[in-house]
């Protein structure tokens, strides 16, 4: 059988993300931490990606782990971080790109324990794994400033004092954005026709090409 890593990079990259290397080193040294802490751990940075739990909470749930184990506030929070960053690389690329056996293998070479491994495939291949996938796709998308408002004036110049002829007229237009930032231009009537008649002309176009056959059985 051809190893996968022939044609699919792991989910994590080519290079192990310094968080996820700590997180496996920091397991190796609490070697007294229970699995069942470990399964919390792992349950709470699935809650942190799907926002159902609060950092207060998060953190006082590491405060007990430390007394309870004396284990330090530092090495839990390292291994928290880990577990978080494995699922938030592991939701970047599409859903039928990442195979559960592949998943597998990805993470065995990172140097996760069987126990873990299954933990972590039991979260992305469980009943909320559409909900994972659509809350981080959410959350990675780019955020663009959205229009809050727009004004417009057409400004006239007149160039005799007998009021016979002026100059061509300018289109001013001030945009406010959700970022609070505000964006003025003017135009000429001339290049303003232009434009409307340039967007009328690609709004025709994106019509056709969505109309045609060929698309639509890509969409199927």
């Amino acid at each position: 059988m051809p190893d996968h890593r022939s044609y699919q990079d792991p989910f994590y990259g080519w290079t192990i993300p310094k968080a996820v290397s700590l997180c496996v080193q920091t397991l190796k040294e609490c070697s007294s931490l229970p699995f069942p802490a470990i399964q919390k751990l792992i349950a709470l940075s699935e809650s942190q990606i799907l926002n159902e739990q609060s950092s207060t909470t998060t953190l006082d749930h590491l405060t007990k782990c430390t007394k309870k184990y004396a284990i330090a506030f530092e090495k839990l929070l390292i291994i928290y971080n880990g577990f978080v960053t494995v699922l938030r690389l592991a939701l970047k690329p599409p859903a039928a790109f990442l195979k559960p056996d592949i998943f597998k293998d990805d993470l065995r070479d990172l140097k996760f324990s069987d126990e873990i491994i299954e933990e972590f495939h039991n979260i992305l291949f469980g009943s909320k794994r559409d909900q994972l996938y659509l809350i981080a796709q959410e959350s990675d998308r780019p955020r663009l400033s959205l229009l809050k408002s727009f004004d417009w004036n057409l400004d006239v110049t007149l160039t005799t004092a007998s009021l016979s002829r002026c100059v061509e007229p300018l289109l001013f237009f001030k945009f406010q954005t959700t970022g609070n930032r505000t964006l003025t231009f003017e135009v000429p009537i001339k290049k303003f026709n232009e434009l409307r008649y340039n967007t009328a002309l690609l709004l025709k176009e994106m019509e056709e090409i969505d109309g045609k056959q060929t698309l639509k059985l890509l969409e199927t």
